[in-house]
């Protein structure tokens, strides 16, 4: 993503707002963690420390409007919709208010229940 004004241009990558993706759903109350977007043969690995943007996928379209998906583990008794939308929120609101970029679309895919 690029901005441009008068002095010059900002230049976002898709990390940067992965990056910040990632801290936002962390910060989420029932995530766990966060896990790989390409899970191999059916195994769950936890991400953590500066891994955890492997776990968020970022994509613009035409609009320059970024349409992110997440991949979180979560806590077991919780309802799962409530923390989906706590995820949704937060990541709109810390991506929007960071970078300036619009957010589209956010996907939150629950790879696995913790115990």
């Amino acid at each position: 993503m690029r901005f441009e004004n008068e002095l010059g241009y900002i230049h976002i990558s898709k990390k940067v707002v992965a990056d910040i993706t990632a801290y936002a759903t962390m910060s989420c109350y029932g995530v766990v963690g966060m896990a790989h977007q390409r899970g191999r043969d059916g195994l769950i690995e936890i991400l953590r420390g500066r891994k955890i943007s492997k776990g968020v996928k970022v994509e613009f379209n035409d609009k320059d409007e970024a349409n992110i998906d997440v991949y979180v583990i979560l806590e077991q008794a919780i309802k799962i919709s409530v923390v989906a939308e706590n995820i949704i929120d937060a990541i709109k609101y810390n991506v929007e208010r960071q970078t300036g970029i619009k957010v589209a679309s956010v996907t939150v895919n629950v790879v696995s229940i913790r115990m």
